[in-house]
C-alpha cells in the first residue's frame, strides 16, 4: 500500500523540479534522463503514478 499522500508529494516535487529547468533539476541530482525515464516507467507500472 502506497502512502497516502504520496501522489501529491510526486507532483509537488515534480512541479518544483519543471519551475526553472527540469534538465537541470536532473543533472544537479546526477541522474541521466535513461535513469529518469526507468523512475516514471516504475512509478507508473508499479503504483499508477504518471509523472
Amino acid at each position: 500500500m502506497q502512502p497516502k499522500m504520496l501522489k501529491e508529494f510526486m507532483y509537488a516535487l515534480m512541479k518544483e523540479a519543471r519551475r526553472e529547468s527540469f534538465r537541470e533539476f536532473l543533472e544537479n541530482w546526477e541522474i541521466t534522463q535513461e535513469e529518469y525515464e526507468e523512475i516514471k516507467a516504475w512509478f507508473n507500472n508499479e503504483l499508477g503514478i504518471e509523472l
